[in-house]
């Protein structure tokens, strides 16, 4: 009985797969008009719509976003530099201590927003290679062959110090005061 009813639905279905359209055999007609430029006008100017703006977060973008927040979250229990201005000496020193944070910028300016100069941090992605390409280096502390940080003065909310080469050639380098104690 089953088979019965198999068989119709079979040959049902394969006339419908065998069944050619009788519009395939038509042989299409060009409908399209041929147009003749006018070489007089010039052509029209396309319109260009505004670019999107993209959410693009640089690799150095997302370095300083990860590693100020872990700063900001570690409020005051950081690492700050210290300079003893009871003696001739006014060295600005850093000992970096893994357990606490520290990351802070040296500038030309007394501004956050001019060229930074030198990096001190605890992060490795922020020291290996320099990414920041300050022109003083990425330090982690003040241990440096190569330079020697020395205080001058305090102005507004910035520390004046002089980093000093080998050569003796030095460059004045701002640091913001919150992160330099007196002693």
């Amino acid at each position: 009985m089953k088979n019965i009813l198999y068989i119709p639905i079979l040959t049902l279905l394969l006339s419908a797969c065998i069944h050619k359209d009788s519009n395939t055999n038509k042989k299409h007609i060009d409908t399209t008009n041929t147009v003749v430029a006018d070489t007089n006008k010039p052509a029209p100017k396309p319109v260009l719509k505004p670019a999107q703006k993209k959410e693009f977060t640089s690799r150095l973008d997302s370095i300083e976003k990860t590693n100020n927040a872990s700063v900001i979250a570690s409020g005051d229990d950081v690492t700050k530099a210290y300079v003893h201005l009871d003696g001739s000496d006014s060295t600005i020193n850093l000992t970096a201590y893994m357990r606490k944070d520290h990351r802070f910028f040296g500038y030309a300016a007394p501004d956050v927003t001019s060229e930074r100069l030198i990096l001190f941090s605890i992060f490795t992605d922020d020291v290996q290679n320099n990414p920041f390409g300050c022109k003083l280096g990425a330090y982690y502390d003040t241990r440096m062959d190569s330079l020697t940080l020395k205080y001058v003065s305090t102005k507004g909310n910035f520390v004046q110090a002089k980093a000093v080469n080998k050569t003796n050639q030095s460059t004045t380098v701002y640091f913001e005061k919150k992160w330099i104690d007196f002693e």
